[in-house]
């Protein structure tokens, strides 16, 4: 009798998982495992889903007579350890890109064939492997750095269809449990099953006007796909083949097939990235662009703090922040404007942005968070002359031109007129008085001139960059 173990990772499902599907057809018993120790990478809002997700598995697994084991301590020898109490030959894995995953990968297979068992990697978080697409470079290096050619080459490759159902067989007696993690508000449902619901609600009617609605963060456009895509709940591939079978309906218009392009070129961005990160692992912490390393936007900005707050006096700006606080999530336009604020209007380094997006997303991923505010910075894979500087009062009038947003997340401008609500500091002097407005109880004046700031920023950057070449 053959066993095998399947090390839950980022993908805690059974459905559509290759590496699971793996370990049991290719033994006569498997057991799942998922280690403990990973979630203290994790911010507070992601170790409360994972725990969630893997009790909800477990519970799915139980009414099958099978388990999940919780690997104690350090994964390398705790994988070998149980590999060896269950009679593990071979432990299976999805292949991980992340750098820090991959290193914790590499000690673990050490570990496992120093205790005569092997590790087995398959690939599957993102839609295509990151070799497959690098075969299409016509250029010298590893991997695209420049996302236009790498979609282009992305989108001639084939993708597979969704796999099937597979669970681990073995029931361990010893299987332990996971420690309780701190609860969080507004977190969504952390099953398989919620996942694949959001998905079938996304494609059947959201994907339609994805690209006309989404834009807009008073509205609920989104896929909201992205907790259960970043820790596999649900598979990158079943969401792409989700929306291209229904593109390619004969009765879908074309502006509606238009719209679920602009989707799935989100889900090539979050493979660009992924990828990025495992052939140029540096980029988590250093600037892709080489000629910008050493680059320093302004000073240590006096004003991080009011911006992490979403006190700057620029609503839209503080509208993103106060949402990433009380939900774990920023809409994604919104996102751009306050990060483009953040590097350009208080030259923050942009390593600070990304860790309070590290701390604070649940959706949290290094390679990710690295590439956008990289990007946003002009130190990244956009290959643009100049760094892409978002004017919050142009942007607020563009995607929020009601305040709907704005007025949800930022109270004390709630029960202002548009107007008032876009560009508070333009309020009668003696009605801000009434109000109560630019006190410390309420709403602040704008911390910086956002033209003159601008300006500044882009002017230290050209000079930088023109040195440096």
């Amino acid at each position: 009798m053959t066993i095998s173990l399947h090390w839950f990772r980022r993908d805690l499902r059974l459905h559509d998982n290759p590496a699971l599907a793996a370990a049991v057809t290719s033994s006569s018993g498997s057991f799942g495992v998922v280690c403990a120790h990973e979630l203290t990478a994790l911010n507070p809002r992601q170790r409360a889903f994972v725990t969630a997700a893997v009790r909800s598995l477990s519970a799915t697994l139980l009414k099958q007579d099978a388990s999940i084991s919780i690997v104690d301590g350090d994964a390398p020898s705790g994988l070998a350890a149980i590999a060896v109490r269950l009679g593990a030959t071979r432990v299976y894995c999805e292949r991980a890109l992340d750098p820090g995953e991959s290193m914790l990968e590499r000690a673990a297979e050490a570990a496992l064939n120093a205790a005569g068992v092997e590790l087995v990697r398959v690939g599957a978080t993102t839609i295509h492997e990151p070799e497959a697409v690098a075969e299409l470079k016509r250029a010298a290096g590893h991997g695209y750095r420049v996302f236009p050619p790498y979609y282009d080459a992305w989108k001639r490759l084939p993708v597979q269809r969704a796999g099937e159902t597979h669970a681990p067989s073995g029931l361990d007696p010893l299987r332990g449990a996971l420690p309780d993690a701190d609860a969080v508000s507004n977190a969504p449902v952390a099953t398989e099953a919620a996942g694949m619901e959001t998905l079938a609600r996304f494609v059947s009617a959201r994907a339609a006007d994805y690209g006309a609605n989404a834009e807009y963060p008073g509205r609920n456009a989104t896929s909201q796909l992205g907790p259960y895509l970043r820790f596999g709940l649900v598979s990158a591939r079943s969401v792409y083949r989700a929306v291209r079978e229904k593109m390619v309906r004969s009765w879908t218009l074309a502006q509606e097939r238009d719209s679920m392009e602009a989707f799935v070129r989100r889900l090539a961005w979050r493979d660009f990235y992924m990828h990025l990160a495992h052939f140029v692992p540096a980029v988590i912490d250093q600037p892709l662009q080489e000629k910008m390393f050493g680059f320093a936007p302004g000073e240590s900005s006096a004003h991080a703090d009011a911006w992490e707050a979403g006190m700057t006096g620029y609503p839209l700006v503080d509208a993103a922040m106060r949402q990433l606080h009380a939900e774990g999530r920023v809409h994604q336009r919104a996102a751009v404007v306050a990060a483009s604020f953040a590097t350009a209007d208080l030259g923050m380094d942009w390593r600070i942005g990304r860790d309070v997006w590290m701390r604070e997303l649940l959706v949290a991923d290094a390679a990710l968070c690295a590439g956008n505010w990289q990007r946003i910075a002009g130190l990244g894979s956009d290959q643009a002359a100049y760094p892409r500087i978002y004017n919050p009062i142009r942007q607020a009038y563009q995607i929020d031109a009601q305040a709907t947003y704005i007025r949800r997340y930022c109270k004390e401008l709630a029960k202002l007129p548009t107007r008032a609500a876009l560009e508070p500091w333009k309020i009668a002097k003696e009605v801000q008085a009434e109000l109560g407005f630019f006190t410390p109880e309420q709403y602040p004046e704008p911390i910086v001139d956002h033209a003159t700031a601008a300006r500044d920023f882009l002017a230290r950057y050209q000079a930088y960059r023109n040195h440096a070449s």
